[in-house]
Protein backbone atom coordinates (compact mmCIF):
# COMPACT_ATOMS: atom_id res chain seq x y z
CA UNK A 1 0.00 0.00 0.00
CA UNK A 2 1.78 3.47 -0.85
CA UNK A 3 2.83 5.80 1.77
CA UNK A 4 2.02 9.17 2.52
CA UNK A 5 5.66 11.11 2.01
CA UNK A 6 7.67 11.70 4.94
CA UNK A 7 7.04 14.89 5.56
CA UNK A 8 3.05 14.23 5.59
CA UNK A 9 3.91 11.15 8.36
CA UNK A 10 6.03 13.60 10.51
CA UNK A 11 3.96 16.22 10.45
CA UNK A 12 0.73 13.89 10.99
CA UNK A 13 2.23 12.61 14.23
CA UNK A 14 3.26 15.79 15.78
CA UNK A 15 0.28 17.26 15.61
CA UNK A 16 -1.61 14.40 17.12
CA UNK A 17 0.60 14.72 19.59
CA UNK A 18 0.21 17.76 20.31
CA UNK A 19 -3.46 17.98 19.99
CA UNK A 20 -4.06 15.10 22.36
CA UNK A 21 -2.04 16.81 25.26
CA UNK A 22 -3.29 20.42 24.39
CA UNK A 23 -7.11 19.07 24.78
CA UNK A 24 -6.68 17.18 27.94
CA UNK A 25 -4.74 20.13 28.79
CA UNK A 26 -7.31 22.75 28.18
CA UNK A 27 -9.83 20.22 30.10
CA UNK A 28 -8.13 19.19 33.44
CA UNK A 29 -6.16 22.61 33.96
CA UNK A 30 -8.00 24.64 37.01
CA UNK A 31 -9.39 28.19 35.81
CA UNK A 32 -8.16 29.67 38.99
CA UNK A 33 -4.92 31.58 39.47
CA UNK A 34 -2.79 28.47 40.38
CA UNK A 35 -3.40 27.37 36.84
CA UNK A 36 -1.08 30.76 35.35
CA UNK A 37 1.47 28.60 33.93
CA UNK A 38 -0.52 25.87 32.61
CA UNK A 39 -2.81 28.36 30.65
CA UNK A 40 0.59 30.14 29.38
CA UNK A 41 1.24 26.56 28.19
CA UNK A 42 -1.80 26.10 26.63
CA UNK A 43 -1.72 28.89 24.50
CA UNK A 44 1.73 28.50 23.62
CA UNK A 45 0.87 24.68 22.29
CA UNK A 46 -2.27 26.05 20.72
CA UNK A 47 -0.11 28.85 18.38
CA UNK A 48 2.58 25.71 17.96
CA UNK A 49 -0.62 23.56 16.52
CA UNK A 50 -1.40 26.39 14.26
CA UNK A 51 1.78 26.96 12.63
CA UNK A 52 2.13 23.09 12.29
CA UNK A 53 -1.38 22.94 10.60
CA UNK A 54 -0.56 25.88 8.26
CA UNK A 55 2.69 23.92 7.51
CA UNK A 56 0.64 20.26 6.96
CA UNK A 57 -1.58 21.99 4.58
CA UNK A 58 1.06 24.02 2.63
CA UNK A 59 3.04 20.69 2.42
CA UNK A 60 -0.07 18.92 0.78
CA UNK A 61 -0.75 21.03 -1.76
CA UNK A 62 2.35 20.35 -2.60
CA UNK A 63 3.37 16.95 -2.16
CA UNK A 64 0.92 14.64 -3.96
CA UNK A 65 -1.10 11.93 -1.50
CA UNK A 66 -1.80 8.20 -2.22
CA UNK A 67 -4.88 7.30 -3.79
CA UNK A 68 -7.87 6.80 -1.41
CA UNK A 69 -8.80 3.18 -0.23
CA UNK A 70 -12.25 3.16 -0.43
CA UNK A 71 -15.58 5.24 -2.46
CA UNK A 72 -18.91 6.51 -2.12
CA UNK A 73 -20.41 7.36 1.59
CA UNK A 74 -17.53 6.16 3.41
CA UNK A 75 -15.19 8.19 1.12
CA UNK A 76 -16.74 11.26 2.09
CA UNK A 77 -17.21 10.61 5.84
CA UNK A 78 -13.43 10.20 6.01
CA UNK A 79 -12.90 12.84 4.10
CA UNK A 80 -15.51 14.90 5.84
CA UNK A 81 -13.74 14.16 9.60
CA UNK A 82 -10.18 15.22 7.88
CA UNK A 83 -11.80 18.59 6.59
CA UNK A 84 -13.38 18.92 10.16
CA UNK A 85 -9.87 18.31 11.75
CA UNK A 86 -8.46 21.40 9.63
CA UNK A 87 -11.24 23.51 10.66
CA UNK A 88 -10.64 23.00 14.26
CA UNK A 89 -6.79 22.79 14.06
CA UNK A 90 -6.92 26.44 12.70
CA UNK A 91 -10.52 27.89 14.56
CA UNK A 92 -9.17 26.54 17.83
CA UNK A 93 -6.06 28.59 18.25
CA UNK A 94 -7.54 31.49 16.49
CA UNK A 95 -10.25 31.78 18.95
CA UNK A 96 -8.11 31.12 21.74
CA UNK A 97 -5.77 33.63 20.45
CA UNK A 98 -9.16 35.96 20.61
CA UNK A 99 -10.32 35.34 23.85
CA UNK A 100 -6.91 36.69 25.19
CA UNK A 101 -6.88 39.59 23.14
CA UNK A 102 -10.58 40.46 24.40
CA UNK A 103 -10.67 39.94 27.45
CA UNK A 104 -11.30 42.40 30.22
CA UNK A 105 -7.89 40.92 32.39
CA UNK A 106 -4.75 41.99 30.15
CA UNK A 107 -2.66 38.69 30.37
CA UNK A 108 0.22 38.59 28.35
CA UNK A 109 1.38 35.86 26.31
CA UNK A 110 5.09 34.67 26.19
CA UNK A 111 4.77 31.78 24.19
CA UNK A 112 7.06 29.48 26.75
CA UNK A 113 7.83 32.21 28.41
CA UNK A 114 10.23 33.52 26.06
CA UNK A 115 8.23 34.83 22.75
CA UNK A 116 5.91 37.48 23.53
CA UNK A 117 2.55 37.26 21.09
CA UNK A 118 1.01 40.33 20.57
CA UNK A 119 -2.80 40.52 21.02
CA UNK A 120 -5.10 41.07 18.03
CA UNK A 121 -6.95 43.86 17.09
CA UNK A 122 -10.28 42.77 17.74
CA UNK A 123 -13.64 44.49 20.26
CA UNK A 124 -14.07 43.25 23.31
CA UNK A 125 -17.46 42.74 22.30
CA UNK A 126 -16.81 39.34 21.15
CA UNK A 127 -15.37 38.01 23.93
CA UNK A 128 -18.25 35.97 24.93
CA UNK A 129 -19.12 34.58 21.67
CA UNK A 130 -15.45 33.62 20.52
CA UNK A 131 -15.04 32.24 24.35
CA UNK A 132 -18.47 30.20 23.76
CA UNK A 133 -16.96 28.79 20.31
CA UNK A 134 -13.77 27.68 21.08
CA UNK A 135 -15.49 25.72 24.01
CA UNK A 136 -17.96 24.03 21.27
CA UNK A 137 -15.07 23.47 19.01
CA UNK A 138 -13.30 21.39 21.95
CA UNK A 139 -15.97 19.00 22.00
CA UNK A 140 -16.21 18.79 17.92
CA UNK A 141 -12.58 17.58 18.15
CA UNK A 142 -12.73 14.62 20.88
CA UNK A 143 -16.12 13.72 18.25
CA UNK A 144 -13.65 14.20 15.53
CA UNK A 145 -11.12 11.84 17.20
CA UNK A 146 -13.45 9.49 18.32
CA UNK A 147 -14.37 8.75 14.54
CA UNK A 148 -10.97 8.74 13.26
CA UNK A 149 -9.80 6.50 15.45
CA UNK A 150 -12.96 4.29 14.65
CA UNK A 151 -12.34 4.44 11.03
CA UNK A 152 -9.19 3.24 11.62
CA UNK A 153 -9.82 0.18 13.45
CA UNK A 154 -12.45 -0.82 11.04
CA UNK A 155 -9.93 -0.71 8.10
CA UNK A 156 -7.85 -2.51 9.94
CA UNK A 157 -9.18 -5.24 12.35
CA UNK A 158 -12.74 -5.77 10.25
CA UNK A 159 -11.32 -4.65 6.74
CA UNK A 160 -8.15 -6.15 7.31
CA UNK A 161 -6.59 -3.86 5.15
CA UNK A 162 -3.26 -2.24 6.41
CA UNK A 163 -4.36 1.52 6.23
CA UNK A 164 -1.81 2.35 9.48
CA UNK A 165 1.40 1.58 6.91
CA UNK A 166 0.22 4.56 5.26
CA UNK A 167 1.03 6.93 7.78
CA UNK A 168 3.93 5.27 9.70
CA UNK A 169 6.91 2.42 8.40
CA UNK A 170 4.93 -0.42 9.65
CA UNK A 171 1.64 -1.57 11.44
CA UNK A 172 2.85 -1.99 14.52
CA UNK A 173 5.08 1.36 14.40
CA UNK A 174 1.75 3.20 13.58
CA UNK A 175 -0.60 0.82 16.44
CA UNK A 176 2.47 1.91 18.63
CA UNK A 177 1.93 5.67 17.70
CA UNK A 178 -1.95 5.47 18.01
CA UNK A 179 -1.90 3.90 21.10
CA UNK A 180 0.99 6.57 22.13
CA UNK A 181 -1.51 9.30 21.31
CA UNK A 182 -4.36 8.40 23.38
CA UNK A 183 -1.96 7.32 26.59
CA UNK A 184 -1.15 11.25 26.01
CA UNK A 185 -4.95 11.97 26.46
CA UNK A 186 -5.42 10.21 29.29
CA UNK A 187 -1.87 11.08 30.85
CA UNK A 188 -1.63 14.31 30.63
CA UNK A 189 -5.62 14.87 31.95
CA UNK A 190 -5.57 12.64 34.84
CA UNK A 191 -1.72 14.20 35.89
CA UNK A 192 -2.87 17.68 35.76
CA UNK A 193 -6.54 16.81 37.40
CA UNK A 194 -4.59 15.12 40.34
CA UNK A 195 -2.26 17.74 41.19
CA UNK A 196 -4.52 20.59 41.21
CA UNK A 197 -7.40 18.65 42.69
CA UNK A 198 -8.54 21.38 45.15
CA UNK A 199 -8.76 20.62 49.04
CA UNK A 200 -12.02 21.17 51.03
CA UNK A 201 -12.60 24.56 51.44
CA UNK A 202 -11.53 26.36 55.02
CA UNK A 203 -14.70 27.32 57.15
CA UNK A 204 -15.40 30.92 57.47
CA UNK A 205 -14.24 30.34 61.07
CA UNK A 206 -11.01 29.73 60.73
CA UNK A 207 -10.41 32.26 58.32
CA UNK A 208 -11.76 34.97 61.44
CA UNK A 209 -9.95 33.11 63.85
CA UNK A 210 -6.86 33.84 61.70
CA UNK A 211 -7.43 37.54 61.46
CA UNK A 212 -8.33 37.67 64.81
CA UNK A 213 -4.79 36.12 65.38
CA UNK A 214 -2.97 38.71 63.26
CA UNK A 215 -4.66 41.59 64.72
CA UNK A 216 -3.62 42.10 68.06
CA UNK A 217 -7.19 43.46 69.92
CA UNK A 218 -5.56 45.06 72.63
CA UNK A 219 -5.90 48.76 73.54
CA UNK A 220 -3.47 51.68 72.40
CA UNK A 221 -2.86 52.83 76.21
CA UNK A 222 -0.94 50.11 78.20
CA UNK A 223 -3.15 48.86 80.98
CA UNK A 224 -1.93 49.18 84.67
CA UNK A 225 -1.09 46.35 86.95
CA UNK A 226 -4.07 44.50 87.61
CA UNK A 227 -4.83 43.91 91.18
CA UNK A 228 -3.08 40.81 93.03
CA UNK A 229 0.12 41.47 90.48
CA UNK A 230 2.35 42.67 93.37
CA UNK A 231 1.15 45.88 94.16
CA UNK A 232 -1.84 46.50 96.81
CA UNK A 233 -5.46 48.08 96.05
CA UNK A 234 -5.52 51.53 98.82
CA UNK A 235 -8.74 49.49 99.79
CA UNK A 236 -6.37 46.89 101.08
CA UNK A 237 -4.10 49.46 102.74
CA UNK A 238 -6.48 51.09 104.75
CA UNK A 239 -7.66 47.63 106.22
CA UNK A 240 -4.17 46.90 106.93
CA UNK A 241 -4.12 50.52 108.61
CA UNK A 242 -1.45 51.92 106.56
CA UNK A 243 -2.09 54.72 104.60
CA UNK A 244 -0.50 54.05 101.22
CA UNK A 245 3.04 55.17 100.66
CA UNK A 246 3.24 58.82 98.57
CA UNK A 247 6.08 59.45 95.85
CA UNK A 248 7.31 61.68 98.89
CA UNK A 249 7.53 59.42 101.66
CA UNK A 250 9.48 56.85 99.16
CA UNK A 251 11.60 58.89 97.69
CA UNK A 252 12.74 62.64 100.04
CA UNK A 253 14.75 63.82 97.12
CA UNK A 254 11.65 63.94 95.00
CA UNK A 255 9.96 67.38 96.36
CA UNK A 256 13.49 68.79 94.50
CA UNK A 257 12.68 66.53 91.37
CA UNK A 258 10.45 67.87 88.44
CA UNK A 259 7.16 65.72 88.18
CA UNK A 260 7.68 63.13 85.55
CA UNK A 261 4.43 65.22 83.63
CA UNK A 262 6.99 68.33 83.80
CA UNK A 263 9.15 66.71 81.63
CA UNK A 264 8.91 67.56 78.04
CA UNK A 265 10.71 64.40 76.01
CA UNK A 266 12.26 66.08 72.56
CA UNK A 267 11.45 65.12 69.53
CA UNK A 268 11.98 61.11 68.12
CA UNK A 269 15.04 60.24 66.64
CA UNK A 270 14.95 60.25 62.56
CA UNK A 271 16.29 56.63 60.94
CA UNK A 272 17.08 56.27 57.15
CA UNK A 273 16.41 52.80 55.75
CA UNK A 274 19.33 51.08 54.77
CA UNK A 275 19.45 49.35 51.16
CA UNK A 276 18.85 45.41 51.00
CA UNK A 277 15.97 45.17 53.06
CA UNK A 278 12.55 43.18 51.98
CA UNK A 279 8.68 44.06 52.03
CA UNK A 280 7.32 40.47 50.76
CA UNK A 281 3.51 39.15 50.81
CA UNK A 282 1.94 35.77 50.19
CA UNK A 283 -1.62 34.64 49.92
CA UNK A 284 -3.34 31.64 50.10
CA UNK A 285 -4.66 30.06 46.92
CA UNK A 286 -6.87 26.95 46.59
CA UNK A 287 -4.25 25.01 48.88
CA UNK A 288 -1.47 26.30 47.73
CA UNK A 289 0.55 29.65 48.20
CA UNK A 290 1.15 32.61 46.10
CA UNK A 291 4.67 34.37 47.42
CA UNK A 292 6.17 37.59 46.07
CA UNK A 293 8.00 41.08 47.06
CA UNK A 294 7.95 44.65 46.66
CA UNK A 295 11.50 46.11 44.63
CA UNK A 296 10.77 49.58 45.15
CA UNK A 297 9.71 50.67 48.46
CA UNK A 298 11.19 53.65 50.54
CA UNK A 299 9.95 55.25 53.82
CA UNK A 300 10.64 57.81 56.56
CA UNK A 301 10.77 56.92 60.51
CA UNK A 302 10.58 59.21 63.49
CA UNK A 303 10.83 56.35 66.57
CA UNK A 304 12.18 56.44 69.60
CA UNK A 305 12.20 53.22 71.41
CA UNK A 306 11.70 54.10 74.76
CA UNK A 307 8.73 56.85 74.02
CA UNK A 308 7.15 54.80 71.09
CA UNK A 309 4.28 57.23 71.22
CA UNK A 310 6.23 60.00 69.44
CA UNK A 311 6.82 57.55 66.68
CA UNK A 312 6.01 58.78 62.78
CA UNK A 313 6.09 56.40 60.44
CA UNK A 314 5.26 56.72 56.75
CA UNK A 315 6.07 53.89 54.27
CA UNK A 316 5.42 54.23 50.07
CA UNK A 317 5.27 51.39 48.03
CA UNK A 318 5.86 51.51 44.25
CA UNK A 319 3.35 49.02 43.43
CA UNK A 320 4.30 48.14 39.79
CA UNK A 321 7.75 46.44 41.50
CA UNK A 322 5.41 44.15 42.51
CA UNK A 323 6.38 40.36 41.12
CA UNK A 324 5.88 37.04 42.11
CA UNK A 325 8.10 35.89 39.58
CA UNK A 326 6.35 34.84 36.69
CA UNK A 327 5.93 37.76 33.90
CA UNK A 328 2.40 36.72 33.52
CA UNK A 329 1.12 37.01 36.63
CA UNK A 330 3.10 40.32 37.52
CA UNK A 331 1.53 41.68 34.64
CA UNK A 332 -1.93 41.04 35.88
CA UNK A 333 -1.18 42.39 39.23
CA UNK A 334 -0.66 45.64 37.43
CA UNK A 335 -4.34 45.59 35.55
CA UNK A 336 -7.24 46.93 37.34
CA UNK A 337 -8.41 43.49 38.92
CA UNK A 338 -5.68 44.33 41.43
CA UNK A 339 -3.13 47.20 41.72
CA UNK A 340 -4.22 48.87 38.72
CA UNK A 341 -0.75 50.59 38.71
CA UNK A 342 -1.69 52.86 35.72
CA UNK A 343 -4.52 55.01 38.26
CA UNK A 344 -2.39 54.37 41.46
CA UNK A 345 1.21 54.22 41.31
CA UNK A 346 1.91 54.07 45.19
CA UNK A 347 0.68 52.87 48.47
CA UNK A 348 0.95 54.63 51.59
CA UNK A 349 1.62 53.24 55.03
CA UNK A 350 1.21 56.49 57.75
CA UNK A 351 1.53 55.79 61.62
CA UNK A 352 1.77 58.81 64.25
CA UNK A 353 2.08 56.66 67.50
CA UNK A 354 3.12 53.20 68.62
CA UNK A 355 3.07 50.95 71.87
CA UNK A 356 5.55 48.55 73.02
CA UNK A 357 3.67 45.49 73.59
CA UNK A 358 6.62 43.85 75.43
CA UNK A 359 10.61 43.23 74.99
CA UNK A 360 11.57 44.45 71.51
CA UNK A 361 8.06 44.10 70.43
CA UNK A 362 5.84 46.68 69.54
CA UNK A 363 2.25 47.69 67.53
CA UNK A 364 1.73 50.70 65.56
CA UNK A 365 -1.96 51.07 64.62
CA UNK A 366 -1.81 53.28 61.47
CA UNK A 367 -4.01 53.88 57.95
CA UNK A 368 -3.19 51.81 54.90
CA UNK A 369 -4.22 53.95 51.27
CA UNK A 370 -4.36 52.13 48.47
CA UNK A 371 -6.12 52.39 44.89
CA UNK A 372 -7.74 55.44 46.53
CA UNK A 373 -9.10 53.64 49.67
CA UNK A 374 -7.85 54.02 53.19
CA UNK A 375 -8.17 51.75 55.96
CA UNK A 376 -7.37 51.27 59.53
CA UNK A 377 -3.95 49.07 59.40
CA UNK A 378 -2.04 47.35 62.56
CA UNK A 379 1.79 46.50 61.78
CA UNK A 380 3.73 44.93 64.60
CA UNK A 381 7.43 44.58 64.46
CA UNK A 382 10.22 43.80 66.72
CA UNK A 383 13.28 45.89 66.99
CA UNK A 384 17.16 44.33 67.89
CA UNK A 385 20.25 45.63 68.17
CA UNK A 386 22.01 48.71 69.85
CA UNK A 387 23.17 52.40 69.78
CA UNK A 388 22.44 53.88 66.30
CA UNK A 389 22.40 50.72 64.21
CA UNK A 390 18.95 48.44 64.66
CA UNK A 391 17.54 45.43 62.54
CA UNK A 392 13.76 45.68 62.04
CA UNK A 393 11.55 42.89 61.36
CA UNK A 394 7.77 43.26 61.20
CA UNK A 395 4.30 41.52 59.65
CA UNK A 396 0.82 42.35 59.36
CA UNK A 397 -2.65 40.58 57.51
CA UNK A 398 -4.45 43.05 55.03
CA UNK A 399 -7.65 42.14 53.94
CA UNK A 400 -8.45 42.33 50.13
CA UNK A 401 -11.97 43.09 49.93
CA UNK A 402 -11.46 46.95 51.21
CA UNK A 403 -9.05 47.94 48.57
CA UNK A 404 -11.13 45.82 45.81
CA UNK A 405 -7.33 43.82 45.16
CA UNK A 406 -7.87 40.32 43.68
CA UNK A 407 -12.06 40.36 43.29
CA UNK A 408 -12.60 39.58 39.87
CA UNK A 409 -12.93 36.41 38.05
CA UNK A 410 -9.09 35.14 38.12
CA UNK A 411 -9.25 35.72 42.09
CA UNK A 412 -12.17 33.83 43.32
CA UNK A 413 -9.71 30.89 45.19
CA UNK A 414 -7.66 33.64 47.13
CA UNK A 415 -7.92 33.87 50.70
CA UNK A 416 -9.67 37.05 52.34
CA UNK A 417 -6.47 38.32 54.13
CA UNK A 418 -2.88 38.63 52.33
CA UNK A 419 0.42 38.22 54.72
CA UNK A 420 2.81 40.78 54.45
CA UNK A 421 6.20 40.77 55.76
CA UNK A 422 9.21 43.71 56.02
CA UNK A 423 12.90 43.06 57.21
CA UNK A 424 15.36 46.10 57.07
CA UNK A 425 18.44 47.66 58.44
CA UNK A 426 18.11 51.34 59.79
CA UNK A 427 20.86 53.77 60.59
CA UNK A 428 20.16 56.60 63.25
CA UNK A 429 20.35 60.04 61.35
Amino acid sequence: MKRYSSGAIILHWLIAFALAFEIALGFSMPRGTEGFALFQLHKSVGITILALTVLRILWRFTHQRPPAVEKGVTHLLANAVHIGFYAFMLLAPLTGWAIVSTSDIVVPTMLYGTVPLPHLPLPAGINEAVEETHELLAWVAIALFVLHVAGAIRHELLLRRALLVRMAPNRLTGALLGLGVVAVFFVTGSYIAGSYARPDAEEPADIAQEAEVDTPAAPLAAPGPEPGEGTATEEEDEAAGEEPPTAEAADPAAEAAPTPAAVQPGPPPKWSIRPGGRLGFSVGNGGETISGSFSQWSGSIAFDPENPASADIRIEINLASASVGDATQDGMLQGGEYFATDNFATATFRATSARKTGGNNYTANGTLTLKGVSRPQVITFRLTGTAANRHVEGNASIARAPFDIGTGSTGGDLDANVAVSFSFDATRQ
